[in-house]
């Protein structure tokens, strides 16, 4: 039998643990708190938004040794997403991240992790020579403009940061879709459809939509422009 101030003990450091989780759950309300956070709860933060977004072995693996992975996860379409987060507690007032960090990111986001993607996170501003860095060597950047929109907003990070072959494939592509051969007929993704307005539902809702349609036998509608 555990004697019950070892109980009690591990009880208490299980929710020390799911603390931070709780606190980042709630910041996702307001971008105002993110400055608020600790280092740890930001990277709880980052690894809940991409549980949101629908990744999967999402883990966050930041502290010593990380070795530049702060949050670790996989987009649906099975990409390894390497992610990097710098909190600044002046949010776009605080110290520009520079060159520095993401030189860092790079040395080990792929030849280390074998990442797929490679993003740095930060609440705050980038300077304009790190973002020239960044881009000659395909690291992608969530600053704090674009951390609003990904808290706020319905849009997964991959669509946000314009990553092609991160979606998931749609459920359309498995069901015959009628056209002809040969037809020139435009065919969307669900969330291409949603972002050009050309649906009026969220990808999660039409795929709800269209799975129970086709369980019930009910013909899938196509318009005339795909």
């Amino acid at each position: 039998m555990v004697p019950a101030a070892h109980a009690l003990s591990a009880t208490q450091h299980q929710r020390r643990q799911q603390s931070p989780v709780i606190q980042c759950q709630r910041s996702c309300c307001s971008p105002a708190r993110v400055d608020g956070l600790d280092h740890r709860e930001f990277e709880y933060l980052v690894r809940d938004l991409m549980i949101r977004d629908g990744a999967t072995k999402v883990r966050r693996v930041g502290g010593a040794g990380d070795n530049g992975a702060d949050v670790v996860a996989t987009d649906p379409a099975g990409q390894l997403w390497i992610i990097q987060c710098k909190h600044r507690k002046q949010g776009l007032g605080g110290q520009l991240v520079g060159v520095q960090e993401f030189q860092v990111l790079n040395g080990t986001g792929r030849p280390v992790h074998k990442g797929n993607v490679v993003v740095l996170v930060t609440n705050g501003a980038v300077s304009k020579r790190a973002r020239g860095f960044a881009k000659s060597q395909k690291l992608d950047i969530v600053d704090r403009l674009l951390l609003e929109d990904w808290i706020t907003g319905d849009r997964p990070i991959w669509e946000l940061l314009g990553i092609k072959g991160s979606s998931a494939p749609s459920v359309l592509s498995d069901v015959e879709s009628g056209a002809p051969a040969g037809s020139s007929e435009s065919v969307y993704s669900l969330a291409e459809a949603y972002s050009a307005g050309l649906v009026p539902w969220k990808p999660a809702t039409m795929r709800q939509y269209l799975l129970r349609s086709q369980q019930r036998g009910i013909p899938l509608p196509r318009s005339s422009d795909g």
